[in-house]
């Protein structure tokens, strides 16, 4: 990755300090049949990821569009940046600004623990009822089409990613990891997205939550 890619994404969260309210504690032990998310970095942003087998609700149809994936990554962003090619020069300096967004949707067939490197990636249990509640939130900012199905935009340039069109805007106080705290925030976990610019600070509030 080129140092201009890997740094202006890092520009395009900046700004996110709106608040949000902890949620209050719960029980977040993980055993073998603790419903869990999974908090994964790759550098400049975080995405959480959603085993199959506890998609809830309408979000369930990824079970359908991509069978055999064991687990599912939601990352969130600019629709043009998101979307942009590797060499999209303006794309990335306009990329603070903003705009459409996107969710990015990643079907993978293993567990993110055996996909990603220890080093950047968390995994968390989730309260009676977070997994159903992580699934309406992400499922809220999806649009749909006609059918009710999530309004694609087309795949991504990797195996597996697929960019689906969000119902919420990118802003400099709404970004890629703003909306990945405020989605664990909003499964139930003792979590704050406030002062979240960087994914730094999104994994160390996680970090936090273990």
């Amino acid at each position: 990755m080129s140092g201009l890619r890997a740094l202006l994404p890092a520009l395009a969260c900046a700004g996110a300090t709106a608040c949000a309210s902890p949620a209050p504690p719960c029980d977040l032990r993980l055993s073998a049949t603790t419903p869990r998310v999974y908090v994964v970095s790759h550098g400049w942003h975080v995405d959480i990821g959603i085993p199959a087998d506890e998609l809830a609700g309408k979000l369930a149809i990824y079970r359908t569009l991509f069978p055999g994936a064991r687990c599912f990554m939601f990352g969130y962003g600019k629709r043009t940046f998101l979307t942009a090619p590797a060499d999209d020069i303006g794309a990335y300096l306009l990329g603070p600004i903003p705009g459409p967004a996107a969710i990015q949707v990643v079907a993978i067939d293993t567990m993110p623990t055996e996909a990603y490197a220890p080093s950047g990636r968390i995994a968390l249990g989730l309260p009676a009822g977070g997994a159903a509640a992580l699934s309406r939130f992400v499922w809220n900012d999806l649009k749909t089409d006609g059918a009710a199905r999530p309004l694609l935009i087309g795949p991504a340039d990797f195996p597996g990613g697929v960019f689906y069109a969000a119902r919420s805007e990118y802003t400099l106080l709404h970004t890629c990891n703003r909306w990945a705290v405020d989605a664990l925030a909003a499964a139930g976990l003792p979590i704050s997205a406030t002062g979240v610019i960087f994914s730094g600070q999104a994994v160390a509030r996680a970090e936090g939550v273990q």
